[in-house]
């Protein structure tokens, strides 16, 4: 019965001591709302992820159920974020620094993480042009639970903990 029971508790430990960070894949994601809001169009409305080819599938089908943002707001950086909290089903957006390399790695399900590709922008900043390379993150509630974001760059690795309620 012991020989069992220490069986049981090692296979345990070592299932739960497995557990590691993995990497985030990129794609080209677009947030739309649900297509149950699609007709409310508020900020509050559900909304989802899909990929771009989907989008410009139902745009070619005239089906419109972009989001938008309210005017002037702009995702913080997730750099600057130190915790993350939200509900199931809602999506938060993210935006990453890229003007080094980046690396982003989750440890978890409790939400599920799209990754955007590399972008270059070009902005005016104290009457100068500057230029930005970031990327967008996408987090979204699957599961009550929590998990953990990873962000490594040259010079820091950050943890971000990630709770859905």
């Amino acid at each position: 019965m012991e020989t069992r029971l220490f069986v049981i508790a090692s296979t345990l430990a070592l299932a739960v001591g497995c557990a590691s960070f993995r990497p985030v894949e990129r794609g080209d994601w677009r947030r739309v709302y649900t297509k149950d809001a699609a007709t409310v169009k508020s900020l509050d409305a559900p909304q989802e992820l899909i990929t771009r080819e989907k989008y410009e599938e139902e745009l070619a089908n005239d089906v419109r159920r972009t989001w938008s943002p309210a005017p002037g707001w702009s995702p913080p950086w997730l750099l600057d974020v130190d915790e993350v909290g939200l509900a199931v089903g809602e999506v938060m957006e993210f935006r990453i620094d890229e003007l080094k390399p980046v690396e982003l790695q989750v440890m978890g399900n409790a939400a599920d993480v799209y990754w955007g590709q590399r972008i270059k922008r070009d902005e005016w900043k104290e009457g100068t042009d500057v230029t930005r390379r970031e990327s967008t993150l996408f987090v979204q509630g699957a599961r009550k639970g929590k998990l953990t974001l990873r962000l490594i760059t040259d010079e820091t690795t950050k943890d971000i903990p990630v709770t859905v309620k």
